[in-house]
């Protein structure tokens, strides 16, 4: 299949390359040459057959495919899976298939926040662990992307159903780091403390919402100094300091690749006003929210030019 989601009453004929299928039965596959596939197991398991080699899948996880597969559904059982087909330009105009796949886009992709999208480009590995932490957030965004798609309550409806898939590539690309694979510079996937682990998958799970120090300590089933010292010796800040440095990483993604209003961008980020944001955002970057947004797209673009 050839992903689209056509505007219908704002930016009429406007073309998004990404759709959405709830419960999707798997039948007919059809993405060669036409799309990336993220499938999102919420119960039971499924068996697929790619390349002549079969792997199966157990829920609650992700498997990713790229264009260049033709996977083939051969067995499931209580099987509950979402679907989001999609073209990576989708992310971002210049991601073509060609451009992802040549040995030069992991250099083009870290010098201008690209995403790596080696979860689906990896070959040799299609099934990732979706952790219990994740799972509500998951669960939460892919019902808030195909919603954007079918409703487009406003002119934002591409921008915003683009910000929640972004997210939703952001945590995917998470649980690609924690198991050792080669991915995006993600401080998570060094982590060795158990403690310490679960505490940034607590915080990059729910940094949408009101977390606080002693939610982080819940989470990591750890006292405050330990917590505290952990977090220090590994990244160099606290616990809250960690989160606000997460919540504006995430505010970046959005700012280089949306065209989203700075209040939307602060709520989807945890910020709890639009003053909040911007006085946050300058104090760790140096610049404010749209100087940033100004500056990353326009040193893309000459990039790509």
């Amino acid at each position: 299949m050839i992903p689209q989601t056509v505007g219908r009453r704002y930016d009429v004929g406007r073309l998004a390359p990404v759709q959405c299928v709830t419960n999707d039965t798997l039948k007919d596959l059809d993405i060669k040459d036409n799309c990336f596939l993220l499938l999102i197991l919420r119960e039971g398991t499924a068996r697929f057959c790619v390349g002549g080699k079969s792997f199966e899948a157990t829920a609650p996880c992700f498997v990713c495919f790229d264009e260049r597969e033709e996977p083939r559904l051969t067995k499931k059982r209580g099987l509950k899976c979402d679907a989001v087909y999609f073209h990576p330009s989708f992310l971002n105009v210049n991601m073509t298939f060609k451009l992802v796949h040549s040995e030069k886009y992991k250099h083009l992709a870290v010098s201008h926040d690209l995403f790596l999208l080696r979860p689906f480009t990896d070959g040799e590995r299609y099934v990732f662990p979706l952790f219990d932490e994740h799972g509500d957030g998951v669960r939460r965004l892919f019902r808030s992307l195909d919603n954007e798609l079918r409703e487009q309550r406003d002119w934002y409806w591409s921008c915003r159903s683009r910000s929640y898939f972004m997210e939703m590539i952001l945590l995917l690309e998470r649980a690609y780091g924690f198991f050792g694979q080669e991915g995006p510079d993600t401080s998570v996937s060094g982590i060795e403390d158990p403690h310490l682990k679960d505490a940034v998958v607590y915080i990059e799970s729910n940094y949408q919402e009101s977390v606080t120090l002693e939610s982080i300590k819940k989470a990591a089933s750890l006292n405050h100094s330990t917590l505290t010292e952990l977090f220090k010796r590994e990244f160099g800040v606290t616990p809250t300091g960690y989160l606000w440095n997460y919540r504006v990483e995430v505010a970046k993604k959005h700012l280089e690749f949306t065209n989203l209003p700075l209040k939307d961008i602060a709520a989807q980020c945890g910020f709890k006003t639009l003053p909040h944001f911007v006085r946050k955002f300058s104090e760790l970057t140096g610049v404010t929210p749209s100087e940033f947004r100004e500056a990353a797209v326009a040193e893309r673009k000459a990039a790509f030019r």
